[in-house]
């Protein structure tokens, strides 16, 4: 099995588990001052990638956005639409949407499974499908450069992972739009990997 298979098989086993929590401390936070921002600039049209069961997505609708979640997971996805929200299940590299739907982007955790060479194919596809201009708030694990499939957590099958240093990631979003904030936060867990949140301002005007 690949990357996305062995993706796929966990997250919706996850789904089935009923395991994921509702997202607490600084990841409320962000998305509260990110949904400030994207409200600020009169921006209605949110995308959520990566969007798991809808954690995220249920705080997006509830603050008045039009929003579409976007996950790998079917499994996922189908909690998402049984909690009232809309939810296609599509891969991040090839999204079912046209070019400049949306006005705003969200993702959280979502490129600690991209790995580095298709970081930018990934990145590349959110940009198009946003207009000129938008915002994008990208969180992600990183603090350290590294690639593999660390053997942790009760459900099969192990995932990859793929963490960034900081430099690494900020000039890598670089390569995609503006980088006008980009925050670090202190490992919480053993692991020692750190949380990366950056909001990325695509360019004005088409490439």
């Amino acid at each position: 099995m690949g990357i996305d298979d062995d993706l796929t098989a966990y997250y919706d086993a996850e789904a089935r588990s009923g395991s994921r929590v509702a997202p607490r401390g600084f990841r409320v936070e962000l998305r509260e001052r990110f949904a400030e921002l994207v409200r600020a600039e009169g921006r209605r049209r949110v995308v959520d990638v990566g969007a798991g069961p809808g954690v995220d997505t249920v705080g997006w609708v509830a603050d008045g956005f039009d929003t579409v979640a976007i996950d790998l997971g079917i499994e996922n996805c189908g909690v998402a639409v049984r909690r009232g929200l809309t939810a296609v299940a599509a891969s991040l590299y090839e999204t079912p949407f046209a070019t400049s739907s949306f006005d705003a982007l969200w993702t959280m955790s979502t490129f600690v499974h991209v790995p580095m060479d298709r970081s930018d194919d990934a990145l590349g596809e959110m940009v198009r499908v946003l207009r000129p201009g938008s915002p994008m708030g990208i969180g992600t694990w990183g603090g350290r450069d590294f690639e593999g499939v660390p053997e942790f957590g009760e459900l099969r099958p192990y995932r990859f992972f793929s963490l960034a240093s900081h430099d690494h990631w900020q000039s890598t979003l670089a390569r995609h739009g503006t980088v006008e904030q980009f925050q670090t936060f202190a490992p919480t867990d053993p692991s020692g990997w750190e949380y990366q949140f950056a909001v990325v301002r695509t360019p004005r005007s088409p490439s």
